[in-house]
């Protein structure tokens, strides 16, 4: 086996990254349509070849609540 192909295998074996649309991420959330979509614009999405609809990675959305959760102390104004 060549490395080369070592590799291929080790890529196909990892975990794709969990997509959400806007209605599972304001179900998911709690939070009303209007949030989920700003969320969803304030995060990068995944666009997929003929189709409308777009998503965006689990783990960006959990990255922008941790960057944007702030102490009462702390909230930007």
């Amino acid at each position: 086996m060549t490395t080369g192909s070592r590799d291929q295998r080790t890529a196909v074996s990892d975990r794709l990254p969990e997509l959400l649309d806007a209605k599972a991420l304001q179900a998911e959330l709690g939070v009303t349509r209007a949030a989920a979509e700003a969320i969803m614009r304030a995060v990068p999405v995944v666009s997929i070849p003929n189709l409308r609809k777009t998503y965006c990675r689990r783990a960006d959305v959990a990255q922008l609540l941790e960057e944007r959760t702030f102490a009462k102390d702390q909230v930007p104004v």
